[in-house]
């Protein structure tokens, strides 16, 4: 009897070091790449931590999101999964999410993080439901070797951009300076603009369109100088057509050197120099700075969480510490597409040298570019969102009022912000 408790010990023990803990894992930002990076590092974490396996779980891009709030409210077997910015109020709403403010407190590897990071991890009752793994954010591509045959200059200011743009252009010769963005998503874009020209926006993660006078920033006496501005950029400096710019015409237009300069993420990166076929074709600089000195930069993020209810918090703690660790982020981060989490990571040449310095300076120069969160996650959005880009492209075509439209934009964000003054 006693000997074959032994055994029944041996073959317990034996089956937690060959893999008895099974953590599940789940991404919702998927592609084949992307995936198979991610196994590859499942892999190694494998390798160094025995007695644990991981299951990674990719759906389909379009629908992953929904699958994996599908499979949280129904408890299904989660234990790790990809948080992204936008669904993490939705996530913490749920329940769903635990609260990693016990682990981190015993992990050398916070104090290493960006500052923004930090934010961002933090930006819900001020614990941690997630560790951010990267960043997309805004800054200035420009055509090295364009703008060194019209000895031309990198734009420091918004005022130099729309200066420089206008030299390089020369319709007759189908030569612009800006690749303006007015299709999808054009917010993200005229917003830095127009933003830079107001004084004291609001960065704090509740605030979002608001001044530190409590009011929305939209009609201003900055603001509307930062709109003008921006139109003075596509009416000067832009080809008509980029009325209804997406994303591919805006790379388009800079890789075939019509239009130098461009405004994009750093997922960007790796599409340009494969197209240009000559990294030292173009450079990456930080945002020019309007009147004040200082820029207004959004940023989308994601990260890593454990499931409230998983059963192996440990071993998922130990996964996420694995993901985020300097040399795992920095190698996930070159095929992501985003700006690496933590200090450290910059370290590698391919952050410390070439296009990733301007964001690096964004990042450690919180004076000069302030961070803040569109306030996405508010329910009129999506109609301001259309809206703004509508009457954006009726200004520019003689069919609405300039300072009608950024009053409407102001009341419609007074009411969604419940502002009675």
């Amino acid at each position: 009897m006693r000997r074959l408790s032994v055994v029944l010990f041996s073959i317990l023990v034996g089956a937690t070091i060959f893999g008895a803990i099974t953590l599940t894992m789940v991404e919702t930002i998927t592609s084949p790449a992307r995936t198979e990076l991610l196994r590859q590092l499942l892999d190694e974490f494998e390798a160094t931590h025995p007695g644990i396996k991981v299951e990674l779980i990719s759906p389909p891009y379009e629908s992953s999101d929904q699958k994996l709030i599908m499979m949280l409210n129904t408890k299904q077997k989660v234990d790790v999964f990809e948080v992204r910015d936008n669904f993490l109020a939705i996530h913490v709403n749920n329940k769903n999410l635990l609260d990693l403010n016990e682990f981190v407190k015993q992990w050398d590897g916070w104090n290493d993080l960006l500052d923004l990071t930090k934010t961002a991890a933090t930006k819900v009752e001020g614990k941690t439901y997630y560790i951010p793994y990267g960043f997309f954010i805004k800054a200035l591509f420009y055509r090295k070797d364009i703008l060194e045959k019209n000895n031309i200059p990198v734009p420091q200011t918004m005022q130099e951009l729309y200066e420089y743009a206008k030299k390089l252009t020369n319709p007759a010769e189908g030569k612009y300076g800006f690749a303006f963005r007015g299709g999808a998503s054009e917010h993200s874009f005229s917003e830095i603009v127009i933003m830079s020209y107001v004084p004291n926006i609001d960065p704090r993660a509740d605030r979002g369109y608001l001044t530190t006078d409590g009011v929305p920033y939209h009609d201003t006496p900055g603001a509307v100088e930062g709109l003008k501005m921006w139109i003075k950029l596509y009416n000067d400096c832009s080809p008509k057509d980029s009325l209804n710019w997406g994303w591919a015409e805006q790379v388009n237009g800079f890789v075939s050197g019509m239009t130098p300069f461009l405004i994009q993420d750093p997922d960007t990166v790796p599409i340009v120099e494969r197209r240009l076929g000559d990294p030292n074709l173009y450079g990456v600089a930080p945002m020019p700075v309007g009147p004040h000195g200082k820029v207004y930069l959004d940023y989308g993020n994601a990260g890593w969480g454990i499931a409230s209810y998983s059963k192996y918090k440990n071993e998922a703690w130990e996964l996420i510490k694995f993901l985020s660790s300097p040399e795992v982020n920095a190698r996930f981060s070159q095929l992501n597409g985003t700006i690496p989490n933590c200090k450290s990571a910059f370290a590698d040449p391919y952050y410390s040298t070439g296009p990733y310095k301007a964001w690096y300076e964004e990042l450690t120069n919180p004076d000069k570019y302030v961070f803040y969160e569109r306030p996405v996650h508010m329910s009129g959005f999506p109609a301001y969102a259309e809206k703004h880009k509508n009457d954006i492209q009726n200004i520019i075509l003689g069919k609405k009022d300039l300072n009608q439209a950024v009053k409407e934009w102001a009341d419609f964000w007074k009411k969604e912000y419940n502002i009675t003054k």
